[in-house]
């Protein structure tokens, strides 16, 4: 059984004054610099942290992976803007496609992928990291086809399914053309491949019937991209998934899924026995509960999640109104699981 534990970036700059703003993301020195800090901070505040991570002692100990536009990578190839502030990750502003821009849209190849200038800036970022320091991660979160059309048709989307179902195959095969493009590209700049998945964080906002019927098989190609490269697949879907477990039956090639905790446990884990489960709790988990339900909750979401070996934790947007006890607490419950 493992637990994951991260604090989102206004806490990080309300607690310690640290900017999270574009600089972070394009100056890799910096960023280093401000991760090597943020883990020797995180120990000293919680001396239990040093039980759940390696310690961070220099730069060769840090996950150097580049990510200017955080995990809107993609939103931004199809000229999403992606902003930027000091206390908050990187999202992206709404590019509102028309239906006739969609149905005249090309879908790219790989030499038009390489001479997009966000590819480029990736390009340039992985090579001076990998210069400088070593080595160097150039893949990028692929988000999930629902994520990044959300941001291209806005709650539109929502009426396309029923008003114009070609238009949303459409619009999901161009961004699926790019997801693959770039796990593809990066791949070539690292060297090797790497284990993807799909974050179906906007999965919730649809029916099970019309994921099945609209992204199912969508999500499905990056599973057989995975499955061509001999890496692993996961899905990520931080809400409550108990009406989308029939639907995801059909994927059979998983090596992991995040779901909410507000999931029945119990039943996912019948339908998937013998797939590691990664149950993602929210700030309001922790604040919604005293030290004492916090202990009583996570011994049955254990307990329901069967075999320790397959079960784990992560709490990683925790911000500034979670008391340090409420996080101690946690750790203290999933440590008496443990035992």
């Amino acid at each position: 059984m493992f637990l994951n534990i991260g604090f989102c970036y206004e806490w990080w700059n309300s607690q310690y004054g640290l900017r999270f703003g574009k600089e972070f993301h394009f100056d890799q020195d910096r960023k280093i610099a401000q991760l090597l800090f943020m883990d020797q901070a995180m120990r000293k505040r919680f001396p239990w942290s040093n039980e759940l991570m390696p310690e961070m002692q220099n730069i060769s100990d840090i996950n150097m992976n580049i990510e200017p536009f955080g995990h809107r990578f993609v939103p931004a190839l199809f000229g999403c803007e992606v902003a930027y502030s000091d206390a908050n990750s990187p999202w992206a502003v709404e590019h509102i496609l028309t239906p006739a821009e969609i149905e005249t849209m090309p879908f790219w190849t790989m030499d038009e992928f390489s001479r997009d200038e966000k590819v480029k800036t990736i390009a340039e970022q992985t090579s001076y990291v990998r210069q400088k320091y070593g080595r160097c991660s150039s893949q990028q979160n692929l988000g999930s086809v629902i994520n990044t059309a959300i941001y291209l048709r806005g709650m539109e989307l929502f009426t396309d399914f029923f008003e114009q179902p070609e238009l949303v195959h459409r619009l999901y095969a161009l961004i699926t053309n790019r997801m693959m493009l770039a796990y593809e590209y990066c791949s070539q700049l690292d060297g090797k491949p790497a284990d993807t998945g799909v974050g179906n964080c906007s999965v919730c906002m649809l029916s099970p019937q019309i994921y099945q019927d609209f992204n199912r098989k969508y999500d499905m190609q990056i599973m057989e991209l995975a499955r061509s490269k001999g890496v692993c697949f996961g899905i990520h879907q931080d809400s409550d998934v108990t009406s989308f477990i029939d639907a995801y039956r059909p994927f059979d090639y998983l090596f992991g899924f995040d779901i909410g905790f507000d999931t029945n446990i119990a039943l996912f884990r019948k339908a998937f026995p013998r797939i590691p489960l990664n149950i993602c709790l929210y700030t309001s988990f922790l604040n919604d509960r005293t030290p004492g339900e916090i202990e009583k909750d996570i011994l049955k979401l254990a307990v329901d999640g069967g075999d320790p070996d397959l079960t784990g934790f992560t709490c990683v947007d925790i911000d500034s109104n979670v008391p340090d006890e409420k996080v101690t607490a946690l750790c203290e419950a999933v440590r008496s699981v443990w035992s």
